[in-house]
């Protein structure tokens, strides 16, 4: 039986040079007032390249690499924090040209799959791999996330729990056409027994 994944499948850090394939993956699986805008993008990948990642495939001609296409990728930050009022969640100000590198929580704010790639378990891949490197790096202690409500299953899947509705997220007309639910998914560095 043939493998309906594609081939020279690879996740790396995204880098300044990946902007035009990011922003085209955000266009196609985003609407206007959800995705991140050029700037954005830019920022985060010049600021915090650590915290964005990508799923490619490579084309090979023989053993040579012709051409590297982005098929998902996740753009995260780290977002200030108040550690004696709990785990601070995404904000409208977070969301925007915004990283506090001291900060020990990790808001990601893009998760997408190119939609020809849709349905394959690829976001499973892309953001089991994300949260297991960041763990084993200790980059944070924690992730948090705004999801639709049907997209919560997803998230619990690998981890994340519901933290309740995100208010200021939800209350802005021209960012939320529906609720937004606060996530957060605890990192853990793997130990290994040798």
């Amino acid at each position: 039986m043939a493998s309906t994944l594609p081939l020279h499948m690879y996740v790396r850090p995204l880098i300044i040079e990946d902007v035009d394939q990011v922003l085209s993956l955000e266009t196609q699986g985003f609407p206007e007032n959800e995705r991140a805008s050029l700037e954005k993008i830019k920022f985060r990948l010049n600021t915090c390249p650590e915290l964005c990642s990508g799923l490619f495939i490579r084309d090979f001609e023989g053993k040579e690499l012709k051409k590297e296409t982005l098929i998902g990728h996740i753009l995260g930050t780290k977002i200030q924090t108040n550690n004696k009022v709990g785990p601070q969640f995404i904000t409208l100000e977070s969301m925007g040209e915004t990283h506090c590198e001291s900060s020990d929580t990790i808001a990601i704010h893009s998760v997408i799959i190119h939609p020809d790639y849709q349905k394959k378990n690829l976001a499973t891949l892309l953001l089991t791999d994300y949260i297991q490197k960041l763990s084993n790096q200790e980059i944070g202690s924690r992730i948090v996330i705004i999801a639709h409500e049907h997209l919560i299953p997803f998230y619990e899947r690998v981890g994340f729990e519901q933290k309740g509705e995100n208010t200021d997220v939800s209350k802005d007309p021209s960012f939320a056409s529906t609720k937004w639910i606060n996530m957060v998914r605890e990192l853990v560095k793997e130990e290994y027994d040798n």
